[in-house]
């Protein structure tokens, strides 16, 4: 299965992929990280539930682009998303935004009839995660398995163990190649304290934790309009296609048809991705706590 319990490399056998150059201050590269969330950040039963059944995961992902390869990426996303969302983007466009500005969300272009029925949308996926891989840079997830009651669950604290989890995965890949990062998150709609609050534990991570340190990360999480970035909707569509993966993967039954995701995405993914990215699971769901 594509989502394990994340596990990480030697920094003897990391490979930095296409890059060979340092700076002046010695450093490899400077990653541009851009994430968005999978999933649903709510509690979880089942997908027939009659409250809490929108997704058994919850995570952040995106990907990890070498600086220098971020507007020539922004510029071939941009170019993709026009030449194939043309009818979606003239039809389905009702305040006449402009190309640059109008998203198609990931969780609305990676459905089952979509993926099935439009050869063209399995191959622009595929150019795009290939592209991803040979500018030098890499998919990212990191995420849960939902399995703790309602009465349990904590969505803030869900979050920003996540966001702090995948800070440090990245902070150790970034070690390990002797190379440095800087994340743009999609723009949270849960008020400034939520951000502050994110915030501040992530500067935690970089100044203050004397066993893990985050020593590479430039600076903390930074957070973007998606309709202004075009390297913020390339990861919102990750973001739909890791959702549906990790949610087939972890509830196969719930999602039959969801296989679809995994025969034909799986493997690219799998080529394309972080060797730190992974799903682990909670405490299991205690018997009885079905109300």
């Amino acid at each position: 299965m594509i989502f394990s319990v994340p596990s990480f490399r030697s920094p003897q056998r990391v490979i930095v992929r296409g890059l060979s150059c340092f700076n002046s201050k010695g450093f490899l590269v400077h990653y541009a990280v851009y994430l968005d969330e999978f999933g649903h950040i709510g509690p979880y039963i089942s997908n027939t539930h009659h409250k809490y059944n929108d997704s058994p995961v919850f995570g952040l992902a995106g990907m990890l682009l070498p600086v220098g390869q971020v507007r020539e990426f922004a510029i071939e996303f941009y170019q993709l998303k026009c030449q194939l969302l043309a009818w979606d983007l003239k039809n389905n466009n009702p305040s006449n935004l402009q190309s640059y500005q109008w998203e198609k969300k990931g969780s609305q272009l990676y459905t089952v009839r979509n993926v099935t029925a439009y050869r063209n949308l399995r191959s622009a996926t595929n150019r795009i995660l290939n592209r991803i891989t040979k500018v030098g840079g890499y998919v990212y997830y990191s995420g849960t398995h939902k399995t703790v009651s309602p009465d349990d669950h904590n969505a803030s604290e869900l979050f920003s163990r996540q966001l702090i989890q995948t800070i440090r995965k990245i902070d150790q890949f970034c070690v390990a190649t002797n190379s440095t990062f800087s994340v743009l998150l999609d723009e949270q709609k849960a008020g400034n304290r939520w951000r502050e609050r994110n915030v501040e534990a992530c500067t935690m991570a970089m100044f203050e934790d004397k066993t893990e340190k985050c020593r590479t990360l430039i600076e903390p999480p930074l957070q973007g309009e998606s309709h202004l970035f075009q390297t913020l909707q390339c990861a919102d569509w990750i973001c739909g296609l890791i959702g549906r993966i990790a949610a087939y993967s972890v509830a196969a039954t719930e999602y039959p048809d969801w296989i679809v995701f995994q025969t034909y995405f799986m493997e690219r993914i799998n080529r394309a991705a972080l060797i730190c990215s992974g799903i682990e699971q909670q405490s299991t769901l205690p018997a009885g706590d079905t109300d």
